[in-house]
């Protein structure tokens, strides 16, 4: 395995966990910001599981800048769940609000949620799926993804 390869498993790790995160938003009803921390764990765990044969093992700084790497992909992931889900649930989460606000049916409402949601920017509408806790969840994500690689024994099960 060469270095060209190693920021891929950052990569399908943050992609993958931002697919879960979002269809676990859509089960649930529930944003549940916890969850990207297992994003930050996918992220570093991916990029430790593609970097260890192409890197040297004593290089720290190599392995610093791949924990940056890993960190970046889990900001990267955390955003595209957050894009899914207002994707996929925002138009239905908004009329189910406005039928609860004004006692209308959800054929009804339906509708109306698809003309406000297509009003609003994607950027608007996570925002507004977003709380200060989510910010914290993110930075947590973003440094568990980036210890996960810069720990020697989990690089040496790997090597």
């Amino acid at each position: 395995m060469n270095t060209v390869t190693v920021p891929f498993g950052g990569l399908l790790g943050a992609m993958l966990g931002g697919v879960l995160w979002a269809k676990y938003i859509q089960w649930t009803g529930h944003t549940a910001g916890f969850i990207a921390i297992g994003i930050g764990v996918l992220t570093g765990a991916g990029m430790l599981l593609t970097s260890t044969r192409g890197l040297p093992q004593d290089a720290k700084t190599t392995w610093r800048v791949v924990g940056m790497g890993a960190a970046v992909f889990a900001i990267l992931g955390i955003f595209i769940g957050k894009y899914l889900d207002v994707q996929w649930n925002a138009v239905a989460q908004i009329a189910e609000q406005l039928r609860q606000e004004n006692n209308i049916s959800l054929e009804q409402a339906m509708p109306i949620a698809t003309t406000l949601f297509k009003g609003q920017s994607v950027w608007e509408l996570m925002q507004t799926r977003m709380s200060r806790i989510d910010l914290l969840y993110g930075a947590v994500a973003a440094f568990v993804a980036f210890r996960i690689p810069n720990i020697q024994r989990l690089r040496n099960l790997f090597y």
